[in-house]
């Protein structure tokens, strides 16, 4: 069992949950794993044809009854024998009615059998404990369930099958040879155990650490494409933020007036643009205001800009471009930013040479949609962009994945500055260690609880 593991994960236990989502429907399916599953199917399944039928990896109709022999339901029954089943256990799933009344009493009788409930992802936890997963293709699971559109699905899948794990194993075992060299030489010192020079270990830790470098490079994007594009619209008071908002939603989420104001905390919601998410945050207008209401909603206006992946600029077309407006400017620059001139249904008024920045510009209307399609574009354009060589299957989708990488190429980077300098063996072995573990966290060959509790909490019952 791996390391940190055998706290959480008992051989002991057999678990139980419904793996199909609460309320009812045509079929409701309940997944036992452990030990005890076999002895449920043997006290509480009746298969309607003969006893031999119950072979693992069939499924079998029968009938679930309770523990006084009644019948509970019809059910499809597949048993599944350690060690070729979900989580590397003896797993049994079962098909009834997906009635919640029938489920829960299905469940009831495993628990006579000394089945406890499973806590949310101890499925996949066992799966991981048993080397049937590893950690990054476990994260895939989870974005996978969660997946909003195809492109999330797709890039969840990829994870799921061990695209990103495939990358990291070469790097892992260029490591260890490396380290292996560096120990045989301190080990067998007195005799004579040829040592590659500092010069030939330096070039293969650099080569290992471009790689994970790249690797490192593509979290803005993959965290884009799992999580969905953060969009800011900005500007101030009363120059269409909202009404644009509605409009890329199509919908009347946001409350349009013509009061300056009316916008005091920061709406969101996200859209599907062509299978890619896009979270758009409506705000406060941006503005000095002695109202202390409006005054923290402009405070939430700027955290949200400083978070944004790329905000919209909202400039009212129909006026002149004013002091205010300068500010909003100059706030935006620090991340990419396009303009987005509104009201282009009325005259215009605005001179657009004075508005001299380098920004895309587009003219909309949030009244008729006129420009919408050429806004979502620009959107598009932008969220489909990516760094060179970076294809979809070989990106970091979560922080975790992020740090780790990140440590890995901090402990390489001390590694060579050791080496550099002539620095003791030992001390460079330290720093190559150090990554080494920084890998392992990645995959899940070295665990803590703290990276179990922040991984596993975020699953499903039942998964």
């Amino acid at each position: 069992m791996r390391e940190g593991m055998q706290k959480i994960v008992s051989d002991e236990e057999t678990i139980v949950a419904i793996s199909t989502p609460p309320g009812r429907s045509g079929i409701g399916i309940i997944r036992i794993s452990g030990k005890n599953s076999r002895t449920a199917v043997d006290r509480f399944f009746k298969p309607h044809g003969n006893l031999s039928d119950l072979r693992p990896r069939v499924a079998v109709v029968g009938t679930w009854n309770d523990a006084s022999g009644e019948q509970i339901d019809e059910v499809v029954m597949t048993w599944f024998s350690a060690p070729r089943s979900y989580t590397g256990e003896d797993v049994v799933e079962i098909s009834a009615h997906g009635n919640p009344l029938i489920l829960r009493r299905i469940l009831e009788t495993t628990r006579l059998v000394g089945a406890r409930l499973a806590i949310a992802g101890e499925f996949t936890l066992r799966a991981v404990t048993n080397g049937k997963l590893d950690l990054v293709q476990a994260e895939g699971i989870r974005e996978f369930v969660e997946a909003q559109t195809e492109q999330q699905a797709r890039i969840a899948l990829r994870q799921l099958n061990g695209s990103l794990s495939k990358q990291i194993r070469p790097i892992k075992n260029n490591l260890i040879d490396v380290i292996a060299q560096l120990e045989a030489g301190i080990d067998f010192a007195d005799d004579d155990v040829d040592v590659p020079n500092n010069d030939s270990l330096i070039a293969r830790i650099r080569q290992a650490q471009g790689r994970l470098e790249n690797l490192r490079g593509t979290f803005d994007y993959g965290r884009m494409l799992s999580n969905g594009l953060r969009v800011a619209i900005l500007g101030k008071p009363n120059v269409g933020k909202s009404s644009l908002f509605n409009c890329l939603l199509r919908s009347n989420r946001a409350i349009v007036s013509g009061i300056p104001g009316t916008t005091r905390d920061v709406i969101t919601e996200t859209i599907n643009l062509d299978g890619m998410p896009v979270n758009l945050a409506d705000t406060a207008g941006m503005r000095d205001t002695s109202d202390e209401v409006e005054g923290l909603g402009v405070n939430r206006t700027l955290e949200t800009m400083s978070e944004a992946d790329v905000a919209l600029i909202v400039l009212d077309g129909s006026q002149g471009f004013d002091e205010q407006d300068r500010r909003a400017l100059q706030q935006a620059t620090q991340r990419p930013h396009i303009l987005v001139i509104n009201k282009s249904d009325l005259p215009t008024k605005i001179e657009l040479q004075t508005v001299v920045n380098g920004a895309k510009r587009v003219c909309v209307s949030a009244q008729t949609g006129e420009g919408i399609k050429e806004l979502q574009g620009v959107l598009r354009t932008f969220l489909l962009s990516r760094p060179a060589d970076v294809a979809d299957d070989l990106v970091l989708t979560s922080a975790r994945q992020h740090e780790a990488v990140t440590s890995a190429c901090n402990a390489l980077r001390d590694a060579e500055k050791a080496l550099a300098a002539e620095i003791p063996h030992e001390m460079a072995l330290l720093d190559l260690y150090r990554a080494l573990g920084a890998l392992d966290e990645l995959t899940g060959e070295v665990l803590t609880d703290d990276i179990l509790e922040r991984i596993f909490s975020t699953f499903c019952v039942g998964k």
